[in-house]
């Protein structure tokens, strides 16, 4: 069990809902406004990668419901458990979706791959837009993503996943963006999807690779 410090803004985020946000989400660990009062939380968890599809989906929503105090931002980023779908009756892919399904600029979509009832990959996919909210979401996910995967990164340590695939790069070619990195040995691909020459979204996978 992991025991991380967590600096929270007190009265976080409208970003979710509000288009006109600003804020600067550098992390699922450091989440700062200097307009407001901080806190500091500490929250309790452990890898959920190699876990079932129940405690995975639990501790998805643990560390969302620590991140932040504000209804709307849980809302957003939680998992409801009963809409977490099988992709078909082999039952070996769940999926789930936020968003508004009638805009496609703003549906993010989570895929786990089952093996032995057990969750050995995630693929998270993300649009790609110039707005600064999908933009701060996208990055939170992703956060998310890398802090259910390995509970020894610190603050630091997600950044730096991140950076090593490419993420903040800035490319002439969409079709170069991206990368592959192994780290403790789970190993992370951020992928990039075309569409004429422009790049349209992003697939990040998570995967276990111990036997």
């Amino acid at each position: 069990m992991k025991l991380l410090r967590i600096f929270l803004v007190l009265s976080l985020i409208g970003f979710c809902s509000s288009q006109d946000s600003q804020s600067d989400i550098s992390d699922v660990s450091d989440i700062k406004d200097a307009e407001n009062p901080i806190e500091v939380k500490e929250i309790n968890w452990t890898s959920a990668l190699g876990k079932s599809p129940e405690e995975y989906v639990s501790t998805w929503n643990t560390v969302v419901n620590d991140i932040s105090s504000d209804e709307q931002t849980v809302t957003f980023f939680s998992i409801i458990p009963d809409e977490v779908k099988w992709t078909s009756a082999d039952k070996d892919e769940l999926v789930y979706k936020w968003g508004d399904a009638s805009n496609e600029d703003n549906v993010f979509i989570l895929n786990l791959y089952i093996e032995n009832d057990n969750v050995r990959s995630v693929q998270f996919f993300a649009p790609t837009t110039n707005d600064p909210t999908t933009t701060q979401q996208t990055k939170l996910f992703l956060l998310i993503v890398i802090t259910l995967s390995d509970d020894q990164l610190d603050k630091d340590g997600r950044e730096n996943i991140l950076a090593g695939l490419g993420m903040y790069e800035e490319i002439s070619d969409p079709n170069g963006y991206g990368g592959i990195l192994v780290f403790n040995e789970i190993e992370y691909v951020l992928e990039p999807l075309v569409a004429g020459n422009r790049l349209v979204g992003i697939n990040f996978f998570s995967k276990l690779i111990l036997n």
